[in-house]
């Protein structure tokens, strides 16, 4: 039995395959490449990625909502028209009303004043608020600490210069 096995294998090995020659020739390639896929395993899901970026558009699009991988796309002329929606007073009332202002605050002289100067590109008004803020925000001493950095990175030019 082992000799006609191996006279059929001798005789399938001589079998014409396209690019490879014989099937023998592809089995002997089969085996090689095999040992290199180890080494190429992590390439896979790169690969597999990359060639889905290039045919997956050329997919058609029937076939992709059949299979469930897509939506069905409607177009826009095609789809159904929304369904109403119910408000009450209450709602209608506040879109209504939702750009009005409330009403709460009136401008002060001083408000009024800021706007003008701000619309001339003036904040003298403001710079004046700000430094008093600053100045209430600071604690005492607190600045000391960047003067001192200061005059030491001046101290530093200072010796290399020399």
């Amino acid at each position: 039995m082992s000799a006609a096995m191996a006279s059929l294998l001798q005789t399938a090995g001589k079998v014409p395959v396209p690019l490879f020659g014989s099937l023998s020739t592809l089995t002997l390639w089969g085996a090689n490449a095999s040992r290199k896929f180890p080494a190429a395993a992590g390439w896979a899901f790169p690969a597999v990625v990359g060639g889905l970026w290039f045919v997956w558009p050329a997919v058609d699009q029937e076939w992709k909502e059949e299979m469930g991988f897509a939506r069905k796309v409607i177009p826009p002329g095609e789809a159904p028209a929304p369904k109403p929606v119910a408000l009450d007073d209450s709602a209608k009332d506040a879109i209504a009303n939702a750009y009005k202002a409330d009403g709460g605050h009136k401008p002060t002289a001083i408000d009024i004043q800021i706007g003008k100067e701000l619309r001339m590109g003036v904040t003298t008004s403001l710079e004046k608020e700000w430094e008093a803020f600053n100045e209430k925000a600071i604690r005492p001493g607190e600045d000391d600490d960047d003067e001192d950095d200061d005059d030491e990175d001046e101290d530093d030019e200072d010796e290399d210069d020399e």
